[in-house]
């Protein structure tokens, strides 16, 4: 009888402290959600650290067998074009438009005027 009464007190004692183990702790959201907005705060705190994130916008398109890759650089307003080469590593970025961020304004013999 005697273990009998131990028995059934370790018992109850192992099955409240599973209660209170699984009461206590906080259950962890795996919902995509909270995964997308843990990798959202991520990109945003190694974007803010970096000056030049948003910088370039890129455009790449395709007509039949020719690609096109443009790259405009927000900051100045430059736009480049790649010059494919042969060979990935060959390929460069040509300049083909000056950005119209810090030209300085035209001359005076430059603008035109229209008169009524």
């Amino acid at each position: 009888m005697k273990r009998y009464a131990w028995g059934l007190l370790t018992g109850g004692l192992v099955a409240i402290c599973l209660t209170v183990v699984t009461t206590a702790s906080t259950p962890q959201d795996d919902s995509i959600k909270v995964y997308l907005s843990q990798l959202e705060q991520f990109l945003r705190g190694e974007m803010s650290k970096s000056t030049t994130a948003g910088r370039f916008q890129l455009q790449s398109f395709s007509i039949d067998r020719t690609h096109w890759h443009y790259m405009m650089d927000t900051a100045t307003g430059k736009l480049y074009r790649m010059e494919l080469g042969r060979t990935p590593d060959r390929s460069e970025w040509i300049l083909m438009a000056q950005g119209l961020i810090g030209e300085p304004p035209p001359e005076e013999a430059e603008t035109e005027t229209v008169e009524e």
